[in-house]
């Protein structure tokens, strides 16, 4: 049951699809990006000292990689252990594209493509969350 490969249109209408919940992504992460770094401006200046900037690094690290998990024009290098693409957006998309694909095809309801989806995410966030025997995560 192979499927002829998507046409050029095709393509670029996903493409652009993608691009732009990348962008309404990376919007929104600005827009929350600037009163949090004010905010921790203002600590630090307040504070003083010698670590008066540590808010502020703490908020550029959140800043970069945010923008990897984003990965707005696919030049970011993968998050997650060995390289893999795990807690990407694009793992993400490509996971809710396989989903509702496989849904439209077997006839599926909205309700019920909807429900595979949220099964598909739930099912992908325990993975994430419980690291492989012996291994331990990182703190955030």
């Amino acid at each position: 049951m192979n499927d002829p490969a998507p046409g050029p249109r095709a393509r670029l209408f996903r493409e652009s699809a993608i691009l732009q919940l990348k962008l309404i992504a990376d919007g929104f992460r600005d827009a929350l990006l600037i009163p949090i770094s004010i905010i921790a401006t203002l600590v630090g200046l307040l504070r003083g000292g010698e670590g008066c900037d540590e808010e502020f690094q703490r908020v550029i690290k959140l800043g970069r990689r945010s923008e990897r998990w984003i990965n707005l024009f696919g030049q970011q290098k993968p998050l997650g252990r060995q390289g893999g693409s795990v807690g990407q957006m694009d793992s993400i998309i490509d996971q809710v594209e396989t989903v509702v694909t496989e849904q439209y095809r077997k006839g599926r309801s909205h309700a019920e493509a909807r429900k595979a989806v949220r099964d598909a995410m739930d099912a992908s966030r325990d993975d994430q969350a419980t690291p492989p025997s012996g291994e331990t995560r990182p703190p955030v």
